[in-house]
């Protein structure tokens, strides 16, 4: 195996690449999912698992069927966020239908990998290797009449980021996540391209380090496309960090080694030994801040269960105790969500969560610090399992358990998929004159991405809304797939 690789070939409109190695037959179509996962945690889960791959099948399939490649919409129509497709989470379809990597699942993700290989190439202004962090998945025109897109590939035949939403940066987190997603589908297929796409992104990664006291790689850059964030995340370094550690061995250049020790030294950095948990990372968010000072001011669920899941540090697993020490919620009552006479136990996103009053950032739903955290909820059942003390495999069952409850209870009645907009059955704003309502997602199949509103405490918040990230997660945490390694 050669240790470089060049980039990925720049193609031109949105079709297939032919296989790139081992022989591997151009896609065809794509057959229905599989009916019998790989291995689950529980026998019980066996249901509930086929009608969450049904849920990803359906998403897939919502504008565009067959072999051409395609993102996924990330949340039901009704969600006001249109068809858009954050990258996070197609990466983590990719990765959930690897977890049971039979011929239908595996052509399934060879889908959105091709898409993502796809964005990379046909970026409108770059050719670094990044991507954005959303792209359109299906028609839709943005509020007030702005732009309007056919899908994916605009009518210029470049890749949909969405500007107007503010979201065409990137992040570390976000392109490390995409890179994992395309090594693991080069670990399943052996085809190259998957890897070539996956060493460019990392390398846009490892061309950012910190120039601050703590090292690690900086948050990315901000929408325009250029600005550094300043901030360095303990996250994104996990995520970075699990990438470099994967191409070490895909490519055997030592390299990686290298460069995901400067993630790993950030993220131990972070360490707070008296409390037992992982600070966020570090400040900068606003010219105020200074970006060699540690960010105390929120803990999140994510860094506690990522670190564990992706160093595999036994030194620090204590953070998942942490998490389930702090972060635990049971939602239910008068003032949640839930349909009446629910009530679900999971964790929520981060300490802010459970303490912050007033509107939710970008909506006027208030804050419900009850509220459950269903991905995050996914990520300590795998982090349990993947520990394996005396006591945690009952716990992530349990987990699991509530995730189901929610898969059954909450979130029917949205829909994805065009809808009756005479423009293309594009998504665009009831209230002027457009409609969000598309095909009914099938029942008790998706996981909705929170039991009630609540806001993380950084900025945006998470609503009862069928999600791919979550269901994911999920998939991935039933089957214990750890997506890291």
């Amino acid at each position: 195996m050669p240790t470089n690789y060049s980039p990925v070939s720049r193609h031109g409109r949105l079709t297939l690449p032919p296989a790139a190695a081992g022989g591997a037959a151009p896609l065809t179509g794509v057959e229905p999912a599989v009916s019998a996962p790989r291995r689950l945690v529980d026998d019980a889960l066996g249901a509930p698992v086929r009608r969450a791959y049904h849920y990803l099948d359906v998403v897939q399939d919502a504008y565009v069927a067959g072999g051409q490649p395609r993102l996924l919409q990330s949340y039901n129509n009704e969600s006001g966020l249109l068809t858009s497709a954050f990258v996070y989470d197609n990466a983590l379809a990719i990765l959930a239908y690897l977890a049971t990597p039979a011929v239908a699942n595996v052509r399934r993700a060879r889908l959105i990998g091709d898409a993502l290989l796809w964005v990379q190439a046909n970026d409108e202004t770059y050719a670094d290797g990044r991507v954005r962090q959303a792209y359109a998945a299906g028609p839709m025109l943005f509020y007030g009449g702005g732009p309007a897109f056919p899908g994916l590939e605009r009518d210029d035949g470049k890749a949909a980021f969405l500007g107007p939403f503010g979201f065409s940066g990137s992040s570390t987190g976000d392109v490390a996540w995409v890179g994992i997603a395309l090594a693991q589908l080069y670990v399943d297929t052996r085809i190259g391209k998957y890897l070539d796409g996956a060493v460019a992104l990392a390398d846009w990664i490892a061309a950012r380090p910190s120039p601050h006291r703590y090292g690690g790689y900086h948050g990315g850059v901000q929408p325009d496309g250029e600005t550094a964030q300043p901030w360095v995340s303990t996250e994104h370094n996990i995520d970075a960090y699990a990438l470099f550690v994967l191409l070490a061995k895909l490519t055997r250049d030592r390299r990686w080694n290298a460069r995901a020790a400067v993630a790993a030294a950030f993220v131990r950095a972070m360490w707070n030994q008296a409390d037992r948990f992982f600070w966020t990372g570090t400040l900068g968010g606003v010219a105020s801040e200074d970006p060699n000072a540690v960010n105390t001011g929120n803990i999140p669920e994510d860094v506690q269960t990522w670190s564990l899941l992706a160093l595999g540090d036994r030194h620090h697993d204590a953070s998942v105790d942490w998490v389930l020490g702090h972060l635990s919620n049971t939602d239910g009552g008068a003032d949640s969500q839930l349909p009446a006479g629910v009530h679900l136990t999971g964790v929520t996103y981060s300490t802010e969560a459970k303490r912050m009053t007033g509107p939710i950032a970008g909506s006027d739903l208030p804050n419900h610090g009850g509220a459950v955290w269903l991905e995050g909820t996914a990520h300590t059942a795998l982090a349990l399992l993947e520990r394996g003390g005396q006591g945690d495999a009952a716990k992530a069952r349990q987990a699991l358990a509530q995730i189901v409850v929610a898969q059954e209870q909450v979130g029917g009645g949205q829909t994805v998929g065009r809808t009756a907009d005479p423009a293309g059955g594009r998504l665009s704003d009831p209230a002027q004159g457009g409609s969000w309502t598309g095909s009914p997602l099938p029942a008790r199949s998706g996981i909705v991405a929170a039991t009630s509103a609540f806001d993380t405490g950084f900025g945006f918040g998470y609503f009862p809304r069928q999600h791919v990230g979550a269901t994911a997660w999920f998939l991935m945490a039933a089957q214990r797939f750890n997506p890291f390694r």
